[in-house]
């Protein structure tokens, strides 16, 4: 059993109504613990922007010739060709969190560098509070352009004057396409070069009213003598500020946000133990019977880790041989339906909610709430999405994230699960209303490789594989369990967990209308035999023990810590 999940018992155990005392401490810690944090931010009146880089990618406008005519053959076009090829786009998200604010009032400077990229072209994109032209000037002109150039910078101007200055800088890069040899006759002298801007920063005056936000998209291009390679990546913005911060460090780290899921949590276990299911120490100290023997477990891969996990725990308090191999909820199922009346005890399957090739002779236990969720690599630039757009994403009608959201253009890359996949079922049951996720058009989950195919398509043979081709590929997508999406989380890789109907991904959720979710079965072909290994584990699966390595892991019991039923498993 992890540490965690012994800690969470044991406090279980500490607030139950046994100790009147200790139950009322944790009730007022609780509550001062969720009061504080919120009455330190409004209470004080904290100001604070925060801003998130949601997209920094090369723009892909290359232009290439057929294999019959090299590109040098055409100098014009080559020289065309790279200048594209050299250009970028970042997209910055900046949100004022409290009321209304001008910059002046942060008391920092805010601008944002881009690696040495100097910028072409800029707007303002999404304003959640300007609803005319002169509001959305005002904010415009709130934007400060500067260079970063210590020989001789040109003075710092705004964003119309920017985007007035785009023709000279589109004209100084087709001048510099080689010219036909000796001066001709009456040309034009080269005009001056163009102002070059590196950074953008929000002047002191620029306000901000209560809860607004809005996108900075930036088009930017390789500085005039960079050597040929891959485009530069990387936005430096504020650093070391405490009130304008980068916002994915500020949800791992905000303190308030800390002491109030503490106080959350207590709160929880209080009310567990004390109203729900007090802990009961005489009841709850009997352990199952041990049985020694060998047991194969079979079939879903999103519950393999933690079936491992509980079933080590009672190897090695029982002296068992229990083997946990995943090859998906269907195959799984199917192995049991085959198994020969010797072999009924030695052989269980876990499914990813109801199997659709159980037989007659299957028992199902629920064992679990299994929450799933919507993931997109970073890239995308999208932290939420509607049932809707899921379906029409897997339909194919979207097929660039620019469809969803303001932005440069990135393919959308589908990576689902293959056919044995119980997590694949359920998420066409539940989110698709039943229809196909479609079919495997690519191998690699970067292009679509079969002849005619629109939609990248890719299928993999477990969660893991999954989350690293989301995390490893950019504007793809996919499903997996919260508690493998939890591990990405952990693991800091570029994958966002995705809102669904404005809902969060969780057990709470799914008793409130989140949608995909399923109940873990344990299917068996029949009774298992009495004094076996398969019948003594599925009595320890309703101890502490399993209870508390299964919170652990993310995961709803199916039965309480008082041998109650958990009314969401009765659902499906």
């Amino acid at each position: 059993m992890g540490f965690v999940g012994e800690l969470l018992y044991s406090l279980l155990e500490g607030l139950s109504g046994q100790n009147t005392v200790i139950a009322g401490v944790a009730a007022v810690v609780a509550v001062a613990a969720i009061v504080t944090p919120f009455a330190q931010r409004f209470l004080s009146r904290r100001k604070r922007v925060l801003y998130r880089v949601q997209s920094d990618s090369k723009i892909g406008l290359d232009v290439d010739l057929d294999g019959d005519q090299p590109l040098y053959a055409e100098p014009d076009l080559a020289h065309m060709s790279n200048m594209f090829r050299r250009l970028s786009s970042v997209v910055v998200r900046i949100r004022n969190t409290g009321g209304d604010v001008s910059v002046g009032d942060l008391g920092e400077r805010v601008e944002f560098t881009f690696g040495g990229r100097v910028i072409w072209n800029a707007r303002i994109s999404d304003p959640s509070h300007r609803t005319d032209d002169e509001d959305r000037r005002k904010l415009a002109e709130g934007l400060e352009f500067f260079s970063t150039d210590p020989a001789s910078p040109p003075a710092a101007t705004t964003l119309p004057e920017v985007r007035r200055t785009l023709p000279q800088r589109l004209v100084a890069a087709f001048r510099a396409t080689p010219a036909p040899v000796g001066p001709a006759a009456g040309a034009d002298p080269s005009p001056a070069a163009p102002p070059v801007w590196h950074g953008i920063r929000l002047k002191p005056s620029l306000a901000l009213r209560a809860k607004e936000r809005f996108k900075l998209i930036v088009v930017l291009s390789e500085p005039a003598g960079a050597r040929p390679g891959p485009v530069t990546k990387g936005v430096a913005g504020p650093e070391g500020h405490r009130r304008i911060r980068d916002e994915r460090t500020v949800r791992r780290a905000l303190w308030p946000l800390g002491t109030a899921a503490f106080g959350v949590l207590l709160a929880g276990l209080w009310i567990a133990a004390v109203v729900i299911f007090p802990v009961d120490r005489e009841t709850t100290a009997t352990q199952v019977d041990c049985a020694q023997g060998e047991l194969r477990i079979v079939g879903s891969t999103a519950f393999a880790p933690i079936i491992s996990r509980i079933a080590d725990d009672y190897a090695a308090a029982c002296g068992a041989d229990i083997t946990v191999a995943a090859g998906g909820s269907n195959e799984g199922v199917r192995e049991v339906v085959r198994l020969d009346q010797g072999r009924r005890g030695s052989v269980a399957a876990l499914s990813d909610g109801r199997s659709t090739v159980a037989t007659e002779e299957l028992t199902a236990r629920p064992v679990a709430v299994i929450v799933y969720t919507m993931i997109v690599n970073d890239a995308a630039g999208v932290d939420r999405l509607t049932t809707e757009q899921v379906r029409d994403i897997f339909a194919g009608r979207y097929r660039d994230w620019n469809q969803l959201r303001a932005g440069p253009s990135l393919p959308i890359r589908i990576v689902g699960r293959g056919g044995e996949s119980g997590s694949r079922r359920t998420f066409e049951q539940t989110l698709l209303d039943g229809a196909s996720q479609g079919e495997l058009t690519s191998d690699s989950c970067e292009t679509a490789d079969r002849a005619g195919a629109r939609v990248v398509r890719c299928e993999r043979s477990s969660e893991e594989e999954v989350a690293d081709e989301v995390a490893g590929t950019p504007g793809a997508i996919g499903y997996v369990s919260l508690a493998s999406a939890d591990q990405l989380t952990e693991r800091r890789l570029p994958v966002t967990v995705l809102d669904l109907d404005g809902l969060r991904p969780d057990a709470s959720s799914a008793a409130a209308g989140y949608p995909f979710w399923a109940i873990e079965y344990l299917y068996t072909n029949g009774v298992p035999p009495n004094g076996g290994v398969l019948g003594s584990l599925i009595g320890y699966l309703t101890t502490k023990t399993a209870y508390a390595d299964l919170v652990e892991a993310g995961y709803t019991p199916c039965v309480t810590t008082d041998g109650q039923p958990y009314l969401l498993c009765q659902d499906r």
